[in-house]
């Protein structure tokens, strides 16, 4: 990350640097558009400097840089129907995940981190389920979530080359 990021330590904290995060997001859709062959995810710099400002971003520092980050918000950012999710009291949304390519050939478990933390985050604001949108194509991704306790519900949707799934983890069910 730029800016007066640089100065936070290592660890988790809360973003507050926009464009380091929009850098990081970019990074991470560049690499695994081209390991998958997917298309590139649009992303509007808009988005995440709201996302930045309500304290919704956690980032993943090492030696000092930004590595990985993940998004949680209690509203959907899907914009469909949710019916098909099974009903609990509170539930989070998780996005946004991004791990610095860097990060992910190095054989490092950076992504195992973020859904952890992402889980333990959730669990700690109260959420009584963690639910996530993701492309099947991205199998690593999926496989991973999946570990957690995520499991897929409702169609599998596509818009034009891009394909999405929607899973969900009850908390009180899943693995710490």
């Amino acid at each position: 990350m730029t800016g007066h990021d640089a100065e936070i330590p290592d660890g988790w904290s809360i973003a507050s640097d926009a464009d380091g995060v929009h850098e990081l997001l970019l990074a991470s859709d560049a690499f695994i558009a081209a390991t998958y062959g997917t298309p590139v995810p649009r992303r509007n710099r808009a988005s995440t400097e709201g996302l930045v400002s309500s304290g919704a971003v956690h980032v993943l520092r090492q030696e000092g840089a930004a590595v990985a980050m993940f998004t949680l918000t209690w509203e959907p950012p899907f914009s469909i129907e949710t019916d098909f999710f099974p009903g609990t009291d509170k539930p989070i949304h998780m996005q946004r995940l991004a791990v610095l390519p860097d990060r992910v050939t190095g054989g490092e478990l950076t992504g195992l981190r973020c859904v952890r933390r992402a889980i333990e985050t959730a669990r700690d604001a109260g959420a009584t389920a963690i639910r996530a949108e993701t492309n099947p194509d991205l199998t690593n991704t999926v496989r991973l979530i999946e570990k957690f306790g995520f499991r897929p519900y409702g169609p599998v949707l596509a818009d034009g080359p891009v394909r999405r799934v929607y899973l969900q983890n009850d908390l009180g069910a899943s693995a710490r």
